[in-house]
Formats: C-alpha cells, structure tokens, sequence
C-alpha cells in the first residue's frame, strides 16, 4: 500500500528544490511550495524508436517538516543537517524506466533541476537532483538495432538511496547510493556530484558535473536483450555496468515578485556496455528547456 501511494504523489510531481532557512530562494520549514514553469523544451531518447519527451509544463512541489520531507516525487528523511553536512535517506521512483513509457512521471513532469528556487548564495541543505542529461550518434547496421515497440515491457522499480552532502561557499559535493526494493531488477547506482552557484544582482547561474555508475543487474534488466524479447539470437544482449558522466547549466533571472525567466541545458554520455546494446541508437542523452517560472 505504501508504495501505490508513492508511485501515486511521484506521477502528479516530478522536480528538485532547495530546502532551507533563512535564505528568500529556499523553502521555509513546515511549509509548502508550490512552483510552475511554462516554456518549450526537449529531451532527446536513446532508444531506438524511441519517441523524444517534450517539455512544456513542469511542475514543482514540495513540503518539508523538521526531519521528513517530500521534494517533487522524493520522499525523504533527513538526519543531519548542519552548516558544512547534511545526510538523508529516500524513496522514489527508478528514473530508467521513463525511456520506455511515455506516461512516466519523469516524463510528464520533467525537473529542470529547480525550476522556482535558484540556487541559494551560502550553501545549505539541497534535495536531489534528476542527474541531467546528452550529439554524437551510434552507427549501426538496420539489421544490428531492435526496436523498443517489438520487446516485453520494462516496470518501473522503486529505489531506496542515502545522499551525503559537503557544502562550500557557493559549491557543493553530493554523494548518493541507490538500491532497487521493489524486486523489479535488483539493482544499484552510485553517484557523485559537484555543483557550483553563482549570482550577479539578480542574475543566478548554477552548473552539475558528476557521474553515476550503474550495475549490470539494471543495465541488463532495462537494456539486455534475451529470449522475453525477440526468439532471434542474433539480438542476445548481456548489459554489463558503466559510469555515466553528466553536464548541466541552469539560468534563472526574475521578472518581478513572482515571475521569473528560466532556461536549463544538459548531457549525458553513455558507456559502451550500454550503447552495445541493440535497443540503443545514440550514445547520449541530451536535455534543453526555456521558458518561464511562477513561484506561488
């Protein structure tokens, strides 16, 4: 039951925020906040015929109590949270799936990696962030691919994860393990991730570089080939783990009180042991989106 009522809040939001106190850009503890962003945008699918996600209407919700919280489809407890640490542990939804049904909640409700919260001028804590994502294409014989229209379907997983935080003056280190709980691949991932902040006036930038290591139960479940798929051997495929390194900027200048423009780009590269694969036809991800935010 529990985790029908996670699925349930992550399909209706879908985003990363910033939670703290004392600063105009973060969330007030024991409060809402309410979020939207209106823009034209696209993230690209690796898959073959795979449909690429548009980004159009990007919500972002999130409360936070003393301890608990609940950031845009994250639901989350923290444990410390001081000035230079912070340490939380978490439930969501397994992002890898969203390349394979379009009504996934990190398709619909695309972050843009805080869309109404910039970034923040002293570090605090922060909430996760969807590792962006990236032009280089695989080439490949027609005979070599295998479309994503023709193989058994992919269930989405449920993740449970520890996040550690280091905060410097206007960066900070993020450093995250997840393991899937739900049976569905079994699973793991971890993360690593620095982000930096800037601000001129009123004029805020924010840049990711990190990379996430994937095992090869999740490779393989999402994107091995084998006999649930295709009777023809010759698409046998056995995914094996890699690193995915990541790039993104995102932009934010207000308008007035509560308006604000906003764009956010990024890129993901995919390891060989992934774009070997016979369902891959680029070997990156890449994410864009210009528009503008309301924060209620």
């Amino acid at each position: 039951m529990f985790f029908r009522l996670l699925i349930l809040l992550s399909i209706f939001f879908s985003g990363t925020i910033l939670a703290c106190s004392g600063d105009e850009t973060c969330i007030e503890k024991s409060s809402w906040h309410l979020g939207i962003a209106f823009g034209l945008g696209i993230k690209s699918n690796p898959l073959v015929d795979g449909d690429d996600i548009p980004l159009v209407i990007l919500p972002d919700v999130a409360w936070y109590a003393e301890k608990a919280y609940f950031d845009n489809g994250e639901l989350g407890y923290q444990w410390l949270n001081q000035s230079q640490f912070a340490f939380e542990t978490f439930l969501h939804l397994d992002r890898e799936s969203a390349f394979f049904s379009f009504l996934h909640p990190a398709n619909i409700l695309a972050p843009t990696n805080s869309i109404s919260t910039s970034m923040p001028i002293s570090p605090d804590w922060s909430g996760t962030s969807d590792s962006t994502d990236s032009p280089s294409e695989i080439i490949k014989t027609p005979q070599s691919n295998l479309s994503i229209d023709e193989i058994a379907s992919r269930k989405w997983a449920i993740n449970a994860g520890i996040r550690g935080h280091y905060f410097l003056s206007n960066g900070e280190w993020q450093l995250t393990f997840q393991q899937d709980i739900s049976n569905v691949h079994k699973g793991s991932q971890l993360g690593l991730e620095y982000s930096h902040r800037w601000l001129w006036n009123d004029f805020r930038l924010g840049a990711r570089i990190g990379t996430d290591w994937k095992s090869a139960r999740l490779i393989d479940y999402y994107y091995g080939v084998s006999q649930r798929d295709t009777p023809l051997k010759e698409f046998y495929f056995d995914g094996k783990s890699g690193w995915q390194p990541y790039m993104s900027i995102n932009t934010q200048k207000p308008i007035n009180e509560n308006w604000s423009w906003l764009a956010s780009m990024g890129y993901r590269w995919l390891p060989n042991s992934l774009t070997s694969s016979p369902l891959i036809e680029q070997n990156n991800i890449r994410r864009i989106f210009l528009g503008v935010a309301y924060r209620f």
